[in-house]
């Protein structure tokens, strides 16, 4: 054989040597990886026809091949480093893997770029400390020249890298550049003729405080002189996981829960109406129930006995709660029983001769203001309150029925406690919804489901009312929580900078909380038109923008979208609902940021360069028993669902013709805009740039309508209120959009009484 045969012989040799060396299979595991690989690729073949094989054989293969050669390549990285790993030192290792816990708990955020702030950090450390530790032992002294050169270029890369990392980390963030809709602009002041004095001046009424706790509290400020006593109360049942660690901490157990409250109140006979609030969820020993205070010395100075009870004893707490392995469950539970028990004790002083409070608590008149897990938990005293019983153990008693008329939820949670596995309803009270679009903690508007399931009898005198303040955060609206809605470090991942002042925050509060207050408890009718048209609160709300929701016990609802799965068939009998034209009719759950709501709303959507006859929307009330008078109302909510990226086009508001029918066929019109503009869906880029996309900025937040039959009859005389047969919604003002409508009905009833904007444009 000649020798260059043998040379290359001897080669291919070679090669299928190194090769055997460096992957070296045994014949049981190269079989099972054969047939592993065999298995795999015929499966995907079948399922890749199921999911390609109609769009034929041509993308099939193509769509095939590409999805297959992706994850040919990822599972390939992932197999690279593991392969790297196996020459990684274990104490390194150990090292990492400690350090990805560490900075995993540092860095609490959204997932995605937690874990994108992690690795950053792990291999930008590990880089610059491999560099640094073989340049101060001398490792670089003798090498060549071009060693160094890298060396160098690699420690500024990462310098820099680990600089820019850091700013970013620091800073604040930056305002949202979304085009804004202030309220001052679209709320002109001339529009707004109205008499309503500002709710938020300090009352005439001198303002005291006091504390009151029981003997075993765990703060010295409510066992003060002059302080009140309260006995502890047995909450076992209404709370689990509950550790000898807390009960160390705390200096008691869930059966010696201490009712613990502060409280600003005015001088004067009374009887005063009673306000209770309570903190939601924070770091257990930094206390929240003082973080109410503004609120406490408005509305004392205004004529009603004010407290802030403490509950921070049910709060998250990392030392008592095993850190994060023995939580506490069904503290909800607990925090609505609570409120409950403070209120027995409030009844009780109010009987007392030896008490301040004697005969000075109007207990027909109460109101229940919660904040994030608080706000939930009002609901729940709310519900315990009209039972006898709790509704997951007969065996304990209730015997509350105080008169809670009105409850305020401020970025409230829901349905974190569902009593037997549902959620709660409520009836015939008053219910206010505040929440911000930059909430960083409770980031979906969730109260807005407790909204939809507020319901009125007929002949009562109730009102529901939500409102979504953009540049609001959580915190802010206590003094004590403020910007910082995160927790630690994982702060610093949010864009702050674009939060309103908490001066501005806490001045909203104060307007919505202090008219709903006189509104509902004192029975100041006027202040109703704020929340009927938030226009009306211009002059004193900070000029941001401002979505409001409005529903009372004097409307008769038409279709609320939530009765059945026939698109044509309304909520009152006789009514039917006609579509035509539209490029997408259809009734669906809300979906907001985070969660499917429990209500329901229909989706429309009209494009009209697909179509040259104009798109609409008919409820037909042809054969229906409504009730309508001259001085009737037509009212709906309405939400801009258009979810589209910003274009010059999209900027623009969303406009419609809004259109009556009488039984004569006599018609009358008014545009949308005549009453109020349709905002678009505000904007809460809570996470910095570039990883503002990491989160959902934005949700449909509905806003309420309300057409006066009148205004109608003014612009066609001809057109009867009375006869009233159809209401449409005509989409020709905007060439195209997506909206949605729920709780669309007739109002009996109105207060607000605005001049005819018509006549003035």
């Amino acid at each position: 054989m000649a020798k260059p045969e043998l040379d290359r012989i001897g080669s291919v040799k070679s090669i299928i040597n190194k090769i055997k060396e460096n992957h070296p299979l045994t014949p049981g595991w190269m079989g099972a990886c054969l047939l592993l690989a065999s298995v795999s690729f015929l499966i995907y073949i079948v399922q890749g026809y199921y999911l390609l094989g109609t769009h034929g054989f041509g993308d099939f293969l193509t769509g095939a091949l590409i999805f297959l050669l992706g994850i040919f390549l990822a599972t390939g990285v992932i197999a690279g480093v593991l392969h790297i790993a196996k020459k990684m030192p274990t104490r390194y290792i150990w090292v990492t893997l400690t350090s990805v816990c560490l900075l995993i708990i540092s860095f609490i955020g959204p997932l995605s770029l937690t874990a994108i702030v992690v690795v950053s950090i792990i291999i930008a450390v590990s880089v610059l400390g491999a560099l640094l530790y073989r340049f101060f032992v001398g490792k670089y002294q003798k090498v060549k020249l071009f060693s160094k050169v890298i060396a160098i270029l690699l420690a500024m890369i990462v310098l820099i890298f680990i600089g820019t990392g850091m700013y970013w980390l620091l800073d604040e963030g930056h305002a949202d550049p979304m085009k804004p809709y202030w309220l001052k602009m679209m709320k002109a002041a001339d529009r707004y003729q109205t008499n309503l004095e500002n709710p938020t001046v300090q009352g005439s009424y001198p303002v005291h405080t006091l504390s009151y706790g029981s003997t075993n509290s765990y703060r010295k400020e409510f066992n003060q002189r002059g302080s009140l006593l309260t006995k502890p109360v047995n909450g076992s049942a209404f709370i689990e996981n509950w550790s000898s660690i807390r009960t160390d901490t705390f200096g008691f157990g869930p059966d010696k829960m201490p009712l613990n409250g502060l409280v600003w109140y005015p001088e004067g006979k009374g009887p005063f109406p009673l306000i209770v609030a309570v903190h939601g969820n924070h770091i257990a020993t930094d206390y929240s129930d003082p973080g109410y205070e503004y609120l406490g010395k408005l509305l004392a100075s205004r004529g009603y006995i004010f407290v802030s009870i403490d509950q921070n004893f049910l709060n998250t707490s990392p030392y008592d709660d095993l850190f994060m392995f023995r939580v506490l469950e069904q503290e909800n539970l607990a925090r609505g029983w609570l409120i409950l028990e403070h209120l027995k004790t409030w009844e009780k002083w109010n009987k007392i001769k030896s008490t301040p409070f004697f005969e000075k608590v109007d207990m027909s008149r109460i109101a229940l203001i919660g904040h994030s897990r608080g706000g939930e938990a009002v609901t729940v005293a709310t519900a315990f309150n009209q039972l006898d019983a709790n509704p997951e153990n007969g065996n304990i008693k209730f015997n509350y029925h105080f008169g809670i008329r009105s409850v305020i939820s401020i970025a409230g949670t829901d349905q974190q406690y569902k009593p037997t596995g549902k959620p709660i309803f409520l009836k015939d009270l008053n219910y206010l919804a505040i929440q911000g679009s930059h909430d960083m903690d409770v980031s979906s508007f969730d109260s807005a489901s407790q909204y939809s399931r507020i319901n009125f009898s007929g002949g009562s005198d109730y009102f529901k009312s939500s409102v979504y303040i953009y540049r609001a955060n959580h915190g802010q609206f206590n003094s004590k929580w403020g910007k910082i809605d995160g927790v630690g470090l994982g702060n610093k991942l949010y864009n702050i900078g674009q939060l309103m002042s908490q001066e501005e925050q806490q001045q909203a509060a104060k307007v919505l909380i202090s008219s709903f207050l006189d509104a509902t408890i004192k029975g100041k009718n006027e202040y109703k038109q704020i929340f009927q048209d938030i226009g009306y609160a211009q002059r004193w709300l900070p000029d941001t923008m401002y979505i409001s929701n409005y529903w009372d016990s004097h409307t008769e609802l038409i279709s609320s979208f939530d009765e059945d799965i026939n698109l044509e068939s309304t909520t009152l009998t006789g009514g039917r609902l006609i579509g035509e034209n539209l490029k997408a009719w259809k009734e669906e759950k809300v979906e907001m940021k985070f969660t499917s709501e429990l209500y329901s709303a229909v989706r429309l959507e009209w494009n009209h360069e697909k179509t040259s006859n104009v798109p609409s929307y008919t409820a037909d009330l042809t054969n229906s028993q409504l009730d309508v008078r001259n001085n009737s109302s037509v009212v709906f909510s309405m939400a801009n669902a258009d979810d589209e990226k910003s274009s010059e086009e999209n900027d623009s508001l969303i406009d419609l013709t809004i259109k009556v029918v009488d039984k004569n066929g006599d018609q009358a019109t008014l545009p949308l805009s005549s009453v109020t503009h349709l905002l678009p869906m505000l904007e809460g880029k809570i996470i910095k740039w570039p990883f503002t996309s990491f989160s959902p900025t934005k949700e449909p937040v509905f806003q309420n309508f309300s057409f006066r039959l009148a205004d109608f009859q003014k612009v066609n005389p001809n057109f009867d209120p009375d006869q009233l047969s159809n209401i449409s919604f005509v989409f020709d003002r905007s060439k195209k959009g997506t909206v949605l409508i729920n709780d669309i009905g007739i109002r009996n009833k109105d207060v607000a009484r605005r001049e005819n904007i018509l006549e003035k444009e």
